[in-house]
């Protein structure tokens, strides 16, 4: 937005207000953003548990997407209960 005076930059900024547009730097609703996407991203993993880990000090527990939890049980995971 070079060359542009601050009246110009305000009323753009007000334009894709009200056109529902978030503005690209605001750095508040960009976390808000990122915090949803997490949420959203949390809700559909699926936890699961190994007894055997595949070299020492693997870890035993795991948050794995549902379409590849059958690619980890045929690796001997288990859903966590």
């Amino acid at each position: 937005m070079a060359g542009l005076t601050k009246e110009q930059r305000a009323q753009r900024a007000a334009e894709n207000l009200a056109a529902g547009k978030a503005a690209p730097n605001n750095p508040e609703q960009q976390e808000q953003q990122e915090q949803q996407e997490q949420q959203e991203q949390q809700a559909v993993l699926v936890a699961m548990v190994t007894d055997s880990p595949a070299f020492p000090g693997a870890p035993t527990t795991a948050d794995v997407h549902p379409e590849e939890v059958e690619n980890w049980k045929a690796h001997g995971w288990k859903e966590m209960e």
